[in-house]
């Protein structure tokens, strides 16, 4: 899982990692990714943004790149899995332009889908 999670296969997978200064080092404060199914039309994303970050449009930054990149690739839809009670995942969902409903097999659970042929973020 450690290797799935550092080593892309750029066929089928896209990621996006902001970075600040932070001294001599540099510091990751956001990540957006997704991973295409086996068909290449749709793909599974996320995104998080440390704490000290929310509310500044990193979130939208990295998934407008991560959306415009699908786009690209001819990904055909794009969707995340999220808890009912992720508010902000929710709030960027809907500024993007994700329908929301609610997952059949987990009442605890939405899914935001993002129809990249229609759409235009």
């Amino acid at each position: 899982m450690l290797r799935q999670f550092t080593h892309l296969d750029h066929a089928t997978e896209a990621a996006f990692v902001a970075l600040i200064a932070d001294r001599a080092d540099k510091r990751e404060i956001g990540v957006s990714r997704y991973s295409a199914r086996t068909d290449g039309l749709s793909c599974e994303c996320a995104v998080a943004v440390s704490d000290e970050w929310h509310n500044r449009g990193l979130a939208t930054l990295l998934m407008q790149h991560l959306i415009d990149t699908a786009r690209q690739r001819g990904v055909e839809c794009m969707y995340s899995m999220d808890s009912v009670d992720n508010q902000p995942m929710r709030d960027l969902a809907e500024h993007l332009g994700f329908q929301r409903k609610q997952d059949p097999n987990d009442a605890t659970q939405v899914i935001h889908t993002l129809d990249l042929k229609a759409a235009t973020v």
